[in-house]
């Protein structure tokens, strides 16, 4: 185990560093060491100026939007990061489950081709659902629908666990499309499309990160209680 902990800690040192590289603060630190070039497009103050001079409305200012932005991703983060946890914490025990159930690995290969196709086929239309119902409803859809389903670990029934992966299969579809598209539509209607690409860098780190939190806490627990506790705690 000591092993696996020094690779995580190296790729997520690695990672940080990567992060930081790209990020904002390093290139003011390597501009202000090393100069920057210098811009031919004209001062803000002269731009701003003409603007209002032409009698256009400017909007919203640059620290407005930076403002809005901040605020946005901080309450997206909380709530995507904290599903993802979820879906991290009890994935990598699911086989265990079953096998630990007594049941076949033919009959733990058709729950998963059941979860897999499920995914599959919801996949296909959920996400126009959501555009057209409404995409916080189907993140509230996703908590009630991945709860369902992680309760469904505890019965020792095979028709219960496959209820439970075709609703796994159906929360995988939801997760990974109606947060991304709340998110695009979000920056749309904050004016900030402009740190788009930001706000999904930061999501993507930040899961990576509650990804590796997640497996080491669920190897902790599975070490000292029973399996099903990582599915509860999900």
């Amino acid at each position: 185990m000591a092993e696996y902990n020094i690779i995580f800690a190296i790729c997520l040192l690695i990672n940080i560093v990567i992060t930081f590289r790209s990020s904002p603060v390093f290139q003011k630190i390597f501009h202000s060491i090393f100069g920057g070039r210098r811009s031919t497009s004209p001062p803000t103050e002269e731009v701003d100026s003409l603007i209002i001079e032409d009698g256009k409305n400017s909007g919203p200012s640059k620290e407005q939007l930076k403002a809005n932005h901040s605020s946005l991703i901080k309450k997206y983060l909380v709530v995507y990061l904290l599903a993802a946890t979820s879906d991290w914490l009890q994935g990598p025990y699911v086989y265990a489950l079953y096998d630990a159930y007594g049941f076949s690995k033919h009959d733990i290969a058709v729950l998963f081709v059941a979860g897999f196709g499920s995914s599959m086929v919801f996949g296909s239309f959920i996400g126009g659902m959501a555009d057209a119902c409404g995409r916080r409803k189907f993140v509230l859809l996703y908590c009630i629908v991945y709860a369902a389903s992680c309760f469904t670990k505890h019965y020792n029934d095979y028709n219960i666990l496959m209820f439970g992966r075709i609703l796994g299969g159906i929360a995988t579809s939801l997760l990974f499309s109606v947060f991304d598209s709340w998110l695009i539509r979000a920056h749309s209607i904050r004016s900030v499309d402009e740190h788009l690409s930001s706000s999904f860098a930061s999501a993507s780190y930040g899961n990576s990160i509650v990804a590796i939190i997640a497996g080491l806490l669920a190897n902790e627990a599975a070490n000292i209680n029973d399996i099903t506790a990582m599915f509860t705690g999900s």
